[in-house]
């Protein structure tokens, strides 16, 4: 074809042919609170449970109330396992400058293993690997499967003195399931925290925490800049 025709046929192409739509960030700020609650049954299990109220600061609204239970087992060498339920409760919609219009309740159980490689006495790298089934409530009633979410974190752990800790993590997410179109990648979370145990039994964690989502459309992301406050309460074995 001659130079000249291609020259007129470029326009034509860039109209039929339109530049990929634009990606929409939203970015927001939420502030976390947490209670974490461990209870030693023997030498081998444990029972955590865990309650997150989750609000958006700027203006304040709720956001999700979260509360998890699950039963952990050692198995050995550092490593544990652990099989769960979390319950949660989201105000929508996800946009603090509108009022809250309705409630949508979620249940996930989940499995998770985990495990901590120690580099030295005061660094070491906690992995945590995390599989979830997402049951969202039905209309009609009761709650209908929606999608697998898989898992994946690497903590990077420092432990200045025996009282405090300084962790900086990365985690990644992504679904699977008939359902799941545009946002197989779901996540990615990255943050850092100090705590503070000023006994054995009760510690403090302050920390910063970036959600940064996918949502089902894929060109729609939350950019979510967190303030996260942890309550740890560690209970003492029984019999020990």
């Amino acid at each position: 074809m001659p130079p000249n025709r291609l020259l007129w046929l470029l326009p034509l192409l860039l109209i039929l042919h339109p530049a990929p739509a634009q990606k929409t960030v939203d970015s927001q700020q939420l502030l976390w609170l947490r209670y974490n609650l461990r209870a030693p049954l023997n030498e081998a299990y444990a029972l955590r449970l865990e309650v997150e109220e989750r609000t958006y600061c700027f203006p304040w609204r709720q956001h999700q109330l979260i509360s998890r239970t699950l039963l952990e087992r050692k198995l050995g060498k550092g490593w544990n396992a652990g099989v769960g339920l979390t319950a949660f409760r989201q105000s929508l919609p996800h946009d603090p400058r509108v009022p809250v219009s309705s409630v949508r309740n979620e249940l996930r159980p989940m499995v998770e293993v985990a495990g901590y490689q120690a580099f030295s006495a005061k660094v070491g790298l906690h992995h945590r690997y995390w599989g979830e089934l997402r049951y969202f409530e039905a209309p009609e009633g009761g709650f209908a499967f929606a999608n697998y979410r898989f898992r994946y974190r690497a903590e990077l752990r420092y432990l200045p003195t025996t009282r405090v800790q300084v962790r900086a993590f990365e985690e990644i997410l992504l679904n699977a399931g008939k359902q799941v179109a545009q946002n197989v990648f779901d996540q990615n979370r990255y943050g850092a925290s100090v705590q503070y145990f000023p006994t054995k039994r009760v510690g403090f964690e302050l920390g910063y925490l970036n959600w940064f989502q996918q949502r089902p459309s894929g060109r729609e992301f939350y950019d979510r800049h967190i303030v996260r406050f942890t309550i740890h309460h560690q209970l003492p074995q029984k019999g020990a």
